[in-house]
């Protein structure tokens, strides 16, 4: 087994960290209905405590900084944990492809939360998207949308779901404390095991929740 001094030189992480990580992993104390009730409910438990935790100690900011550095950090917390390393490297890829996006103030909001400690990932497949009349613009900057897309993993272990679609207009931040959200498991086609579907009902967007892309970014990352 790889040491604690070992994975602390491989991270931003110090020698506390790295075992304060462990413990909450081997023995979370967040009680389960906190997170979500069933049988992944355990699993959700012990991710969002370390993921707390690595909040706290700006681990997830650090990647702004560089892309290498996102790397190490995945690579090290495999190490510890699959499934938290496999959280935090959907963070990773979201931040290097969202960093390659041409600046603007959607874009810079977004990367701005990530900076302050917030947690991003891509939704992986956009099921359905409607919006009601039309996409936000400049001149009527506030609408509703309805849609049905698809997480890797459960959507509140995330601050933000970036969704990009021909349908939407661009890419949209969805924050998953916004209103009219729902979200159940996904059913075996969804491609990962722990996948979730987030229902979108007559979700309200501002303008600048999304930004004018005509592709998926994830292609230039």
């Amino acid at each position: 087994m790889t040491g604690t001094t070992d994975l602390a030189s491989a991270t931003a992480l110090d020698e506390d960290s790295i075992v304060a990580l462990r413990e909450i992993l081997d023995d979370p104390s967040l009680p389960v209905g906190t997170t979500v009730e069933g049988p992944d409910g355990q699993r959700i438990s012990r991710l969002r405590e370390a993921l707390d935790h690595l909040v706290t100690v700006r681990a997830g900011a650090a990647v702004i900084e560089s892309a290498e550095a996102g790397a190490h950090l995945v690579r090290a917390l495999s190490v510890l944990d699959t499934d938290l390393a496999d959280v935090l490297d959907r963070h990773v890829g979201a931040v290097r492809a969202l960093s390659g996006v041409e600046a603007g103030r959607a874009r810079n909001a977004v990367l701005g939360d990530v900076g302050r400690g917030d947690l991003i990932a891509f939704a992986s497949t956009v099921r359905q998207w409607n919006w009601d009349e039309a996409a936000p613009d400049s001149v009527r900057p506030l609408r509703r949308a309805h849609g049905e897309i698809v997480v890797d993993d459960f959507p509140g272990l995330y601050d933000t779901v970036l969704a990009w679609h021909p349908g939407i207009g661009g890419l949209v931040a969805i924050s998953t404390h916004r209103q009219g959200l729902s979200w159940e498991p996904a059913d075996g086609d969804a491609g990962s095991a722990h996948a979730w579907v987030l229902t979108l009902d007559a979700v309200t967007f501002h303008y600048d929740d999304v930004i004018l892309l005509d592709h998926d970014p994830r292609r230039e990352s």
